[in-house]
């Protein structure tokens, strides 16, 4: 009855550390929850082919809440540095970058944020497949071409019969270094997209 006893605390104490550590700021992963929902509510209701209840452009609301958002998320970076997994969770830090993603009338801003995620990265504190994204829709915003090959454009029978709808990058500049080849949608997989950088 003893060992049974001690295998069941061993048990409980070994799922216990095995459970995600709090986020160090859980007022901010709220703040940030509630931002992402106010970013996603026009597109969603679009998607939806839902009107806005109060006549508005759906489009306009969205570029307003994309251009309300960047200064808070850029009074975040200075106040908190940048919001990874330890500080806010994992939702919370896709959340941030999200809304990074869609501050494109402020490519300067999304530029820092490369760069601090870049450091994120190499302490595993971000997605880096996130990193990837960000990258390509900066280059092409600039004028440049895409390294991963995340920006896509889709061709084939969009109205109709998905089976044949192609995702092809917009502009990749080497399909061999970044291991995809053109009109193959990058697969997300950013194992050892790092490794030289260490």
């Amino acid at each position: 009855m003893k060992k049974l006893f001690v295998l069941l605390l061993l048990g409980i104490s070994c799922a216990a550390t095995a459970q995600t550590k709090p986020a160090l700021y859980p007022k901010l992963s709220k703040t940030l929850d509630s931002l992402v929902y106010v970013d996603q509510w026009p597109m969603q209701r679009m998607m939806q082919q839902l009107p806005d209840s109060a006549g508005r452009n759906l489009e306009e609301v969205e570029k307003l809440n994309y251009a309300n958002h960047q200064p808070v998320l850029e009074k975040i970076i200075q106040q908190y540095g940048y919001p990874g997994f330890r500080q806010v969770g994992e939702k919370s830090a896709f959340n941030f970058w999200l809304m990074v993603q869609h501050a494109d009338a402020h490519i300067d801003f999304q530029r820092k944020v490369l760069q601090l995620m870049r450091r994120e990265v190499k302490r595993h504190n971000v997605d880096p497949s996130n990193y990837a994204f960000l990258f390509d829709r900066i280059a092409i915003n600039s004028g440049q071409l895409e390294e991963y090959g995340t920006q896509v454009k889709y061709t084939g029978n969009v109205g109709g019969d998905y089976s044949n709808v192609i995702a092809v990058p917009v502009s990749l500049r080497d399909p061999e270094k970044s291991g995809q080849t053109p009109g193959c949608y990058w697969n997300g997989d950013a194992t050892g997209l790092f490794e030289s950088y260490d």
